[in-house]
């Protein structure tokens, strides 16, 4: 498995803010990020499915197909495979980079 980033659980949810100290400001939950939270758990659920795509293929190659053909083939498979694994873990950088540039909460 590739690094993720932490997990959708350690984040703070899209809830009501917290009550605040007497006198500040009232807040309301950014509809934003509850959207990038949304998809960040979304996509953080089918990171390992997503990941894991192309291994029966590439485990079952060299058994149903030989010859030179079937080896190119088996390589070009690895290393799609390899990217594929990159992108999954890539995803969630991106959403959980941009999840951590938007505020939870809003002033009301």
């Amino acid at each position: 498995m590739t690094a993720y980033p932490p997990s959708p659980g350690t984040l703070r949810p899209p809830t009501e803010p917290p009550a605040g100290p007497p006198g500040s400001p009232a807040q309301q939950p950014n509809p934003e990020y509850a959207e990038l939270y949304a998809a960040y758990e979304r996509a953080y659920a089918s990171a390992d499915s997503l990941e894991a795509a192309l291994d029966p293929p590439f485990r079952t190659a060299g058994d149903a197909w030989v010859g030179p053909a079937a080896r190119t083939w088996q390589q070009q498979l690895e290393t799609e495979r390899g990217q594929l694994k990159k992108a999954a873990a890539q995803i969630l950088w991106d959403i959980y980079g941009a999840l951590s540039k938007v505020p939870p909460y809003l002033p009301k």
